[in-house]
């Protein structure tokens, strides 16, 4: 999986086609999305550094990770490498 299709899915979830069914059954959508075990399993769990690491675009990724709780401060915090995610 390259960091493209990882950032259009989480277009897609966060503010795309499939926002409202990732809502909903998070676990079907994740399973029909090509995505390999870990990427599904870091966006089961909000982990937003390994989806950085991933290769996520920054954009993309804010909007998961707004969608997922995260203040701005954490987020930035987390991308800049400090390590405190």
């Amino acid at each position: 999986m390259n960091g493209a299709a990882l950032t259009q899915f989480l277009i897609d979830i966060t503010r795309g086609d499939r926002k409202d069914a990732f809502a909903e059954t998070p676990d079907v959508v994740l399973a029909s999305s090509g995505l390999d075990e870990n990427l599904r399993a870091a966006i089961r769990e909000r982990n937003i550094g390994a989806l950085w690491e991933a290769h996520a675009h920054p954009m993309a990724l804010l909007y998961f990770a707004r969608a997922s709780g995260w203040s701005s401060e954490r987020y930035y915090r987390c991308i800049e490498g400090t390590g405190r995610c």
